[in-house]
């Protein structure tokens, strides 16, 4: 712990960092690792903690230069893990407002899409009955 401690000037920012960028780059193409990144959040927030811990242990007995790096590391760490929190819980659910286009129609436009099975389903098929679509945003 101690060496934490001494390199969380450059090893706070460092894994937050590789937390934020992996997430994008790696364990957002999984879905369960996607809506709640069970490696990416431990992982920035421990920078963002790791971050704090560093500036208060080394804002005693360090000069102004070591207290500023600290204090910079400190608040980028914070910021990125706050983005990707913002992110992953807030700005990935927000639903686009209805077009005009969609906001007038009183009944949906026909559509041939491919079921599982690979066979063609029309929305036409089911006129009369209610029908409930779901499009899930997930990989198959």
């Amino acid at each position: 712990m101690k060496f934490l401690l001494k390199h969380s000037i450059w090893l706070a920012p460092l894994i937050t960092v590789v937390g934020f960028v992996s997430y994008y780059l790696y364990f957002a193409r999984f879905p369960v690792l996607r809506d709640t990144p069970w490696v990416n959040l431990p992982m920035v927030t421990f920078g963002a903690v790791l971050a704090i811990a560093g500036l208060v242990r080394g804002w005693a007995n360090s000069r102004w230069v070591r207290k500023c790096a600290l204090s910079l590391g400190a608040l980028f760490s914070l910021m990125v893990a706050g983005f990707l929190f913002h992110y992953v819980f807030s700005l990935s659910y927000d639903l686009p407002a209805l077009s005009e286009t969609t906001a007038s129609l009183e009944r949906a436009p026909d559509f041939t899409l491919i079921d599982a099975n690979g066979n063609e389903v029309s929305l036409s098929d089911y006129r009369g009955r209610m029908v409930v679509i779901s499009f899930y945003r997930g990989f198959w």
